[in-house]
């Protein structure tokens, strides 16, 4: 073989391994709740005999004197939960499966002891209220210049709270946690993280059987009337942290509705149907 032949081969294989031990660069995947952060929409699955269930869904505050937290875009909390219950309600429907009713419509004022009784008068299969979260130390900021609220932009992520309150039947209870924890289950799948729930110690429990879920238990933490009041399955889901300026924006974005509607539809497959439990369902990054 002749020598120069040779050294180009050489020449070849040193480049060769001088290239292969370049460092590789590992772009990471972004993770909620950055704009490009991706939510898997799931095909909804009903197992053969679930029916038609009944969902009683509370838009969260929208009391007399009660707008609940002000966002990070100055947005009231009542505005943001009765917007978001409208397109879950919708979504929901669509599916065949459920029939919802809204627990206010906009300007109403509707104490929360009629909103129970209206749940349980119309034998709603489930309750679920919906809020947003208020975490952390927050710093004052204007999104406008003729505005100022707050802003915390390191707590993302939901919670499903539930009630362990001693008034309720340990049937009830059940009903409640397997609610809540489903819940949450498809919230995860879905590509909602779950909140650690550092801020939430001296309010509520963890609970031991599914991250993002946490218990109002007596006699020592915070007990809500929507949790402890009603005589069927009933949770809070805090869906963002309303101060966080990059969730909150997410939360106005069609695909977010979308994944949320569906990831809650098939909770409450798995919570209304126990005894059919739904199948791992089919599903489209979004």
């Amino acid at each position: 073989m002749p020598k120069t032949f040779l050294l180009i081969r050489l020449g070849l294989a040193l480049w060769a391994g001088a290239a292969s031990s370049e460092p590789t660069t590992v772009v990471p995947a972004p993770t909620w709740p950055a704009p490009d952060a991706p939510l898997t929409i799931s095909e909804v699955r009903f197992p053969k005999g679930f029916g038609k269930r009944r969902i009683y869904l509370d838009a969260g505050h929208g009391a007399e004197g009660n707008t609940g937290n002000k966002g990070v875009t100055c947005e009231d909390e009542e505005t943001f939960t009765l917007r978001v219950a409208e397109d879950l309600a919708k979504r929901l429907e669509a599916t065949g499966h459920f029939q919802v009713r809204l627990s206010r419509s906009p300007g109403e004022r509707v104490p929360y002891a009629a909103r129970v009784t209206a749940a349980e008068q119309w034998r709603a299969h489930a309750m679920l209220s919906l809020h947003s979260d208020s975490r952390g130390t927050a710093t004052p900021w204007s999104p406008t210049p003729d505005q100022q609220c707050n802003r915390q932009d390191s707590a993302p992520g939901f919670t499903v709270l539930w009630s362990e309150s001693a008034e309720a039947t340990a049937l009830l209870q059940a009903g409640r946690a397997s609610l809540a924890r489903a819940l949450a289950r498809r919230l995860g799948q879905a590509g909602f993280p779950p909140y650690d729930g550092v801020d939430y110690e001296g309010l509520y429990a963890i609970d031991t059987e599914q991250s993002g879920v946490f218990v109002a238990r007596e006699p020592t933490h915070r007990q809500i009337f929507v949790l402890r009041k009603p005589r069927i399955p009933s949770v809070i889901i805090e869906t963002h942290h309303a101060l966080d300026f990059e969730e909150a924006a997410r939360w106005r974005e069609q695909r977010t509705l979308e994944a949320f509607a569906a990831a809650v539809a098939q909770g409450l497959v798995d919570a209304l149907a126990p005894e059919a439990p739904a199948k791992a369902s089919a599903s489209t990054p979004r």
